[in-house]
């Protein structure tokens, strides 16, 4: 298929889209070099912080929406910065430590949990094999303060919840919302609570407008729930299949998973190779 006649925004997930466990396929970075040498602009857009994301990967792209649309960045211009209330963060802390939660509060620079969810981490980036690569620079950023709340954060992940993350954002208040998240886990009760007026799609519109371009120029890309207003919004919709039922509805395009290189070959269906 020839190269798409005009500049597309392509806006892809992370986990479960762009890398499987952490690991990027060749594909999948010389297809997005392609696109860029192209003249397509290509972003990451995903739940992890910012300082989750390898440097190798975040220089793939020409930006990226972290924190689920907490923090956007194109160009090396951070175009906003959404941070969880001071007084939400502590309800929030309150909540998850009564319950016994395993849970870290993400900011950009740092990730701040307990020590005994620290080393959960680091179990989970090295277990049976599935070892993420660049899991030490990853790890780099979790910090374990003696007040957890005393820095501000973006997003909340959770593992091995007792209750149901809709039970803990109840109790915490309206203000959080919960999410399932790509990350494979055991947990009955694992995800994400983020602020309830943020989502990767206001990071999308954000950018375009920065871009001075049009949402039909924007292709999306994406396997979880956290992507579906990314997804709703785009001018062209992209699925992983065997990503979240939701999002396969709204696809104009699905494929394979990362191990199958389903990433590299939307971007050849759609032309932009």
């Amino acid at each position: 298929m020839p190269a798409a006649a005009s500049p597309r925004i392509v806006l892809t997930d992370f986990d479960g889209t762009f890398a499987d466990h952490g690991v990027v396929p060749e594909s999948h970075i010389e297809a997005t070099r392609r696109a860029r040498a192209n003249g397509h602009t290509v972003l990451l857009s995903t739940g992890r912080a910012i300082c989750m994301v390898p440097r190798a990967v975040r220089e793939l792209f020409d930006g990226a929406i972290t924190g689920a649309g907490a923090v956007v960045e194109i160009g090396g211009e951070r175009l906003c910065d959404h941070l969880v209330p001071e007084d939400v963060g502590r309800r929030a802390a309150e909540v998850l430590l009564g319950h016994g939660v395993g849970f870290a509060l993400e900011a950009s620079d740092a990730i701040f949990t307990t020590p005994h969810t620290a080393e959960v981490m680091r179990a989970r980036l090295s277990d049976g094999g599935r070892a993420e690569r660049n899991a030490r620079e990853v790890l780099a950023s979790v910090q374990t303060p003696e007040h957890l709340t005393a820095h501000r954060f973006a997003k909340i992940s959770v593992w091995g919840s007792p209750v149901p993350m809709e039970v803990l954002a109840r109790e915490i208040g309206p203000a959080l919302r919960p999410l399932p998240n790509s990350v494979a886990t055991d947990d009955s009760h694992a995800g994400e609570l983020q602020l309830v007026d943020v989502d990767k799609a206001d990071g999308m519109r954000l950018i375009l407008a920065h871009l001075g371009a049009d949402v039909s120029a924007a292709i999306a890309v994406g396997d979880g729930m956290n992507d579906l207003g990314m997804l709703e919004a785009a001018g062209t919709a992209v699925a992983i299949d065997g990503g979240a039922s939701a999002l396969l509805e709204h696809a104009d395009l699905v494929v394979p998973p990362p191990s199958e290189n389903g990433f590299a070959l939307a971007l050849e269906r759609l032309g932009l190779l």
